[in-house]
């Protein structure tokens, strides 16, 4: 195996994208154009066998030649990507530069590692998606009773497209503080969801009722078939009138025919695994390896 660890601007972008590009999970966390926006340029990586499958080093803090590797905002899962042997993470793992004084980040869906390098740990965190391989009213036989009601009262809603801007205004109001973001998370999302557009590679949008307006507001990347539930929020109306269920039914009836996958982009908190689980999402773990 012939490894190389490479600074971001040293790295060749196309062939690095084309590397994710032939990954099996989908994602678009190692595009280099989002890792660009998600670290604000700030990044390198580890390539095994000339591009066959890279490792994104997200960098947090450099103090001199020495640097901190932490997942970006809002990236879930960090990698490797590409086409994937027996012992290749295991291998980019034991190629971390020394010059890393620390590390912590998300591995992907989809791994078995034999064992943690040594002097790391690594558990497995959660994740609920929801594939998209029979039928919309297959996927809807599988809501809960729950779901199922609060969609049957809708009053003759609408989804429309969304500004980012708009998006983000609303999240600030509701989900953000209870989330604890800051000013910078908020530059990051910008700056994500304006490079999945430019790349045709994601949506905004909003589903409002015509008795309480707006009732949900969500920025939905997508790449290769999967749709990420990443950076959504209810109004206070929304709360009240089951805005969230509505929006991402809402999303699945109008993008069926293209997408494979809604990944609901968590959760480890039991009360929201439970609301996406009455989707009928099904459990797909990922590594986390510090």
């Amino acid at each position: 195996m012939e490894l190389s660890y490479l600074r971001g601007k040293d790295i060749d972008r196309q062939r690095w994208d084309a590397a994710v590009a032939t990954d099996t999970t989908c994602l678009p966390y190692g595009c280099s154009w989002w890792l660009e926006a998600a670290t604000n340029g700030r990044w390198d990586g580890i390539i095994l066998d000339d591009y066959r499958v890279v490792l994104p080093l997200p960098r947090r803090r450099s103090l001199g030649r020495f640097t901190q590797v932490q997942r970006a905002d809002f990236t879930q899962q960090g990698g490797p990507f590409g086409r994937l042997l027996p012992g290749d993470t295991e291998c980019m793992l034991s190629g971390i530069p020394k010059s890393v004084l620390r590390f912590s980040l998300p591995l992907r869906e989809q791994l078995n590692l034999a064992s943690p390098p040594a002097g790391r740990k690594a558990f497995s965190r959660n994740n609920l998606v929801l594939p998209l391989t029979t039928t919309m009213a297959d996927v809807r036989a599988g809501y809960s009773r729950s779901i199922r009601r609060q969609l049957k009262s809708d009053g003759g809603g609408k989804l429309s497209p969304a500004s980012i801007e708009s998006v983000i205004a609303q999240y600030r109001l509701t989900a953000g503080p209870k989330a604890g973001l800051k000013e910078k998370h908020y530059r990051s999302i910008h700056r994500i969801a304006s490079a999945c557009l430019s790349h045709g590679a994601g949506y905004c949008y909003r589903y409002d009722d015509p008795e309480h307006g707006l009732l949900a507001a969500g920025f939905f990347p997508v790449y290769r078939g999967r749709i990420i539930n990443l950076f959504a929020a209810s109004t206070e109306a929304g709360y009240q009138q089951g805005g969230m269920p509505r929006l991402l039914d809402a999303i699945l009836d109008r993008h069926f025919d293209d997408a494979q996958l809604l990944d609901f982009e968590g959760s480890d908190n039991p009360g929201i695994a439970a609301f996406f689980k009455s989707f009928g999402a099904e459990s797909r773990p990922y590594l986390f390896v510090e």
